[in-house]
């Protein structure tokens, strides 16, 4: 729980400085898969190529899904908007890193 909470730390303050500027959504995406594999290994699982790819893509896919809702959303109050993609990282960051966190203890007690 820990390494979670370091991890949403880092996001909110990558998100802080970097969110009035477009495409930094990337570096997010950079941390959550550095994040899930780094609770893969705590779980003595070693994840491939392929497995961080699909990941990435789909970390991609669904945070850019967010972040465009945000700004839309958001799009007539900017400063609004840049603290709401703060909180959005952070708390996407906690919550997947406690999903995968679940995931990869299920799987580690069933093999």
């Amino acid at each position: 729980m820990k390494l979670i909470l370091i991890y949403t730390v880092i996001a909110g303050v990558l998100a802080l400085f970097t969110a009035p500027i477009p495409g930094t959504s990337l570096l997010l995406t950079a941390l959550e898969i550095f994040m899930i594999v780094h609770l893969a290994r705590i779980h003595n699982f070693d994840l491939g190529l392929k497995e961080i790819g699909y990941s990435a893509a789909t970390l991609w896919g669904v945070s850019t899904l967010l972040q465009d809702i945000a700004l839309e959303l958001l799009t007539f109050v900017p400063v609004i908007g840049w603290a709401s993609e703060v909180v959005v990282a952070v708390l996407f960051v906690f919550f997947l890193g406690n999903l995968v966190n679940l995931y990869f203890s299920k799987r580690s007690s069933t093999s």
